[in-house]
């Protein structure tokens, strides 16, 4: 049986998000690389999410320790101002999707519940967010560093940089896409799970 499908909506504006559920979650994740981040718009440090697997594996850790275990998501990204934002299924509730925003100094903002919308007019149920939700681990994101290098080389652009990722799912029709920037361009990169680039658009 096909599952259902769904798109979620914040309940709350970020900037209510981040006055009422913010707290420090350790120590800084550092800033990113220039020579593959786009710089922040908003003139703060380059988000080290955006490339840096390693940072984005802590991370996950981190919001595990908040949210219970196991972690499982229904779409993780990055991008140059935010930092990591990922919609978190509650381990004890199924029905439930919460939303977290991790910034490079550590502060994590959540959770701040999700509204699930369904594509098709049926109801949420905590089996339609079973059949969205995954494990953020099985994501290759130690390779996330070798595969933007991969993406820029591919897109044929010396000074493209990564400004954005979203990963929505493991299955073929999931999207997942490494969004870069250059002076004449905006590439795209689809990838795979195991974070291999599978073809550019442009």
């Amino acid at each position: 049986m096909t599952a259902r499908r769904f798109s979620v909506t914040l309940l709350f504006a970020f900037a209510v998000a981040a006055c009422s559920g913010s707290s420090h979650g350790g120590s800084s994740y550092g800033s990113g690389d220039p020579s593959l981040a786009a710089p922040n718009p908003a003139g703060g440090p380059i988000d080290p999410f955006l490339t840096n697997g390693q940072a984005v594996l802590r991370a996950l850790d981190a919001v595990a320790a908040r949210s219970g275990t196991p972690l499982r998501v229904t779409q993780i990204s990055a991008d140059g101002v935010n930092g990591l934002m990922l919609d978190v299924q509650e381990p004890k509730r199924h029905m439930n999707v919460d939303h977290y925003v991790v910034a490079a100094d550590g502060n994590i903002a959540g959770p701040t519940p999700v509204k699930l919308m369904s594509l098709d007019g049926g109801p949420i149920t905590a089996a339609s967010v079973d059949a969205r939700a995954f494990d953020p681990k099985a994501i290759a994101f130690a390779a996330l560093t070798a595969t933007v290098r991969e993406a820029i080389k591919r897109s044929n652009y010396a000074d493209a940089r990564v400004a954005q990722w979203e990963i929505d799912g493991l299955g073929p029709d999931d999207r997942r896409y490494i969004y870069l920037e250059s002076a004449r361009a905006r590439p795209t990169a689809a990838v795979t799970p195991g974070l291999k680039v599978v073809r550019m658009s442009f």
